[in-house]
C-alpha cells in the first residue's frame, strides 16, 4: 500500500512537471514569436522612413558620412529581417536597395533647389533622417562614431537647405523691390548661417553678408544687428 501511495505520487509529480514544462515552453515560444515580429516590424518601419525620405533628397547632398550612416543602418535592419522572416517579398528590394545606395556618389556636383517645394520636402526629409539615425544611435544599432556623424551630417545638410531657403526668399524680394522683406530673409539667412560648422558655413556667410550689404545699400541705411 505504501508502495502504491509512492507510485501515484510519483505518477502526479511527473505529470505536474510535464504539464508546467509544456505551459512554461509554450510561453517561450508566444513571447518569443511576438518578440520576432515586433523586430521585423521595426525593421519594416525603418527601412520604410529611411528609402522615403531619401527620395527627397537629391543624391549630391547626401555626403559620404551621411551615406555610411545609412548604409550601415539599413543593412542593420535587412539582417533583422533575415533573421525574422527570410522569406519576406521585400527583402531583396532591400538589399538591393542598400547595394544602389552604398554606390551613390556624394558630393561630387553642385545642386540647387529653386523649388519651395523641393527645399522644403528636402529639408523635412533630411531632418527626419537625422531623428532616425540619432535613435538608432540611442538604441545601438549604429555604432556611436558612425550615428553621430551621420546624424550631424543630416543636420548640417538640412540647415544649410534653410539658408539657402531664406536667400532665396531675399532675392524674390529683392526682385520685386521689397527691400525692407528682402533685408529680413537675408538677416534670417545670416543667422542660420551661425548655427553651421565653419567649414560649411563659411562661404556662405561671405555670401549673405554680400547680400545684407548690398539690401542696406538700397534701403539707404547700415543695419543695426
Amino acid at each position: 500500500m505504501e508502495f502504491l501511495t509512492s507510485y501515484l505520487a510519483w505518477i502526479a509529480v511527473t505529470v505536474t512537471t510535464v504539464v508546467l514544462t509544456a505551459g512554461i515552453y509554450t510561453q517561450l515560444r508566444r513571447r518569443e514569436a511576438k518578440l520576432r515580429a515586433r523586430k521585423m516590424t521595426r525593421a519594416l518601419s525603418k527601412t520604410h522612413t529611411i528609402l522615403t525620405a531619401i527620395e527627397h533628397v537629391p543624391d549630391p547632398l547626401i555626403n559620404r558620412d551621411l551615406r555610411r550612416g545609412l548604409v550601415l543602418l539599413l543593412s542593420h535592419h535587412v539582417d533583422v529581417l533575415k533573421k525574422t522572416n527570410p522569406d519576406h517579398v521585400h527583402l531583396n528590394a532591400l538589399q538591393n536597395r542598400v547595394t544602389q545606395i552604398n554606390r551613390m556618389p556624394s558630393g561630387l556636383k553642385k545642386v540647387n533647389l529653386r523649388s519651395k517645394i523641393e527645399r522644403r520636402h528636402a529639408s523635412s526629409a533630411l531632418e527626419e533622417l537625422a531623428k532616425v539615425l540619432k535613435d538608432a544611435t540611442v538604441n545601438s544599432e549604429l555604432n556611436r562614431r558612425d550615428g553621430s556623424l551621420a546624424e550631424a551630417s543630416a543636420k548640417f545638410t538640412g540647415q544649410q537647405i534653410a539658408v539657402e531657403t531664406a536667400r532665396q526668399s531675399a532675392k524674390d524680394a529683392e526682385n520685386i523691390r521689397a527691400y525692407p522683406q528682402a533685408l529680413h530673409f537675408a538677416k534670417q539667412a545670416r543667422q542660420l548661417c551661425r548655427n553651421l560648422p565653419p567649414m560649411m558655413g563659411g562661404r556662405l556667410m561671405e555670401a549673405v553678408a554680400a547680400d545684407i550689404e548690398r539690401l542696406e545699400n538700397r534701403l539707404g541705411h547700415p543695419s543695426k544687428i
